[in-house]
C-alpha cells in the first residue's frame, strides 16, 4: 500500500476544493448509501458497513469539522423498505491505527477495521428535524487524527455502521473549517477504499471513480455489485478510450481486469458508469491491483480527469 500513498502524495495537494465533498461533482453520484444490517444485499449494500477517510493537511492548526448531509434514516433522499425503522451510527476515529492498521484498508469489515481512538459518535433514526439537513462532527484539533507523511497531513476515519433494520441511508460528507457551512479547507481531501452509494435517476447520466495507476502496477481489477444489469460501464484513460467493463446483476458481483499500459503510469483511470433507465439503483465498488490491494477511491482524480491522447502518426513517403 505504501507503494501507492507515497506516488499519490505528489499530486494531493494540487487539488481544488471540491475534494472535500464526497461524492464530489467529478464522481457525479446522488449519494453515499449504507443499509441497516437486516436489509437483503439485493438492495444494494454487501456488508452494511462504509467506510471514509478525510485528510487535513499538516499545517492546519485550525479546529476542523466533519459534516454529514441528511444523516437521519427515515427521509425523502433514503431508500425505503416497508416502514422506516432502521439506525445508522457514523463513529468518527484518529489516533494510531485509524489508517495505517491494514483492516482498515480492507473491503470487508474484518478484525481491526474500527481501530483507532474514537473522537466522536452519533446514532442516528428517522428524524425529520434531520431530513436534507447537515449535521457537524466537530469543533476538531487536527493534531486529533493519524499523521501520515506519505499524506502530508493528518488523518481521520468515519465509519458508518446499519446497525438495525433494512431502509437504505443515503448521506454525503463535507470536511470543513465550519460547524454551519461547507468552508473548504485548503489541499483536504476525502477517499474510500470501497464505495456504496445510490446512482442518479436519469438514464444516460454518467457516474465515474477514478483509480490512481502508481508506476508499479501492471494490471487494475474493477469489482462491482448488484448494478442490476442496469448500467453500461466503460474505462477511459489518456491512452484509450470506452473500454467495455462488465456489469454486475441483481444482487450479485462481477468484475473485469485491466491491463496498464505505460502512457497510463502516474495517471487516474476513469471507470465509467452509464445509467440505462430511471430506476432506483444503489451499488457497490471496490478497484484491486494486481497485488490484491485495495486501491484508494478519491472524491477528486488526483492530476485531474484524464482524458484521451488521441494522435494520428501519418508516415510520408516520397
Amino acid at each position: 500500500m505504501k507503494r501507492v500513498i507515497t506516488i499519490i502524495s505528489i499530486y494531493l495537494f494540487s487539488l481544488t476544493s471540491f475534494a472535500q465533498l464526497a461524492p464530489s461533482s467529478y464522481e457525479n453520484i446522488d449519494y453515499l448509501v449504507t443499509f441497516g444490517k437486516q436489509a437483503d444485499p439485493k438492495w444494494g449494500d454487501d456488508d452494511n458497513v462504509q467506510i471514509h477517510f478525510f485528510v487535513v493537511p499538516k499545517s492546519e492548526t485550525a479546529p476542523v469539522y466533519i459534516r454529514i448531509f441528511d444523516p437521519e434514516t427515515g427521509g425523502k433522499h433514503d431508500t425505503k423498505n416497508s416502514a422506516f425503522n432502521t439506525s445508522c451510527k457514523f463513529t468518527l476515529y484518529g489516533g494510531r491505527g485509524a489508517h495505517s492498521t491494514k483492516a482498515a484498508r480492507q473491503i470487508n469489515p474484518i478484525t481491526g477495521y474500527d481501530k483507532g481512538k474514537v473522537i466522536q459518535t452519533k446514532t442516528f433514526k428517522s428524524d425529520p428535524s434531520l431530513d436534507g439537513k447537515w449535521y457537524s462532527f466537530g469543533p476538531i484539533n487536527p493534531s486529533e487524527g493519524e499523521y501520515s507523511s506519505d499524506f502530508g497531513g493528518y488523518i481521520f476515519k468515519m465509519i458508518c455502521s446499519g446497525v438495525s433494520g433494512d431502509d437504505g441511508n443515503a448521506y454525503r460528507y463535507a470536511l470543513s473549517y465550519s460547524k454551519n457551512d461547507n468552508l473548504f479547507i485548503e489541499n483536504g481531501n476525502i477517499f474510500t477504499y470501497e464505495m456504496s452509494f445510490k446512482l442518479k435517476k436519469s438514464s444516460k447520466s454518467t457516474a465515474h471513480v477514478y483509480p490512481f495507476i502508481e508506476k508499479n502496477i501492471v494490471s487494475i481489477t474493477q469489482n462491482n455489485f448488484d448494478a442490476d444489469s442496469d448500467l453500461l460501464m466503460r474505462v477511459t484513460s489518456v491512452a484509450r478510450k470506452l473500454v467495455p467493463a462488465a456489469v454486475s446483476t441483481d444482487g450479485r458481483w462481477q468484475k473485469s481486469t485491466y491491463q496498464i499500459r505505460a502512457k497510463e503510469i502516474n495517471t487516474t483511470v476513469d471507470i465509467q458508469m452509464i445509467k440505462q433507465s430511471t430506476a432506483d439503483n444503489d451499488m457497490v465498488v471496490y478497484i484491486l491491483n494486481q497485488y490484491n490491494e485495495a486501491v484508494p477511491l478519491f472524491s477528486v482524480p488526483i492530476g485531474g480527469k484524464p482524458k484521451y491522447d488521441y494522435k494520428v502518426k501519418v508516415k510520408t513517403s516520397f
